[in-house]
């Protein structure tokens, strides 16, 4: 099942299906969002202040025992472990930050609370400390949810039209 799904497709239709051109999707799924929408429990859709905040607050904690090993435990270690205990320590660091911004992420959406003012404050804050600014994105962000996979309305991701797709792309998995 690791394969996306694609694990229940017969061997000989997974040859004729394998070019990148056969992948692409050139007609409308058999559902609309809101048949997805309400297969999905209600309780999905509650914002929780405490669970938002506990999430907020993990991810800080981790932040904060991963930087207290690093620069108190990593000087002591010899060259050769030093070198590899630094990377490691940016990869860990990384995804859990990368938390963190998913949080602020979803602040742009109103999904951290039920309160705009408490989105929009926890938002500002974690956007700023990232280097992001907060309410520029949230509106461009919007802009581009509802426009998503637009090859007139989309600002942030624009597919390439069919007809300028050039020949040798279907040799390659993922044309550029």
């Amino acid at each position: 099942m690791g394969a996306g799904g694609r694990m229940s497709v017969p061997p000989s239709q997974r040859k004729q299906e394998s070019g990148s051109m056969k992948r692409a999707p050139i007609s409308k799924p058999p559902f609309t969002l809101s048949e997805i929408k309400k297969a999905i429990p209600p309780h999905c859709f509650q914002r929780s202040l405490i669970r938002s905040f506990s999430y907020l607050v993990y991810d800080f904690i981790l932040v904060s025992i991963f930087y207290y090993v690093a620069t108190t435990y990593f000087r002591n270690l010899p060259q050769p472990l030093s070198f590899v205990a630094w990377p490691i320590y940016w990869a860990l660091q990384g995804s859990v930050l990368t938390g963190v911004w998913v949080i602020a992420h979803e602040c742009g959406h109103h999904a951290f609370s039920d309160y705009q003012w408490i989105d929009d404050t926890v938002g500002l804050i974690l956007h700023s400390s990232l280097l992001v600014p907060y309410f520029s994105w949230k509106y461009s962000h919007r802009r581009h949810h509802s426009n998503t996979g637009s090859l007139e309305r989309d600002e942030v991701f624009v597919p390439k039209k069919r007809s300028s797709i050039r020949w040798w792309a279907k040799y390659l998995n993922n044309p550029p």
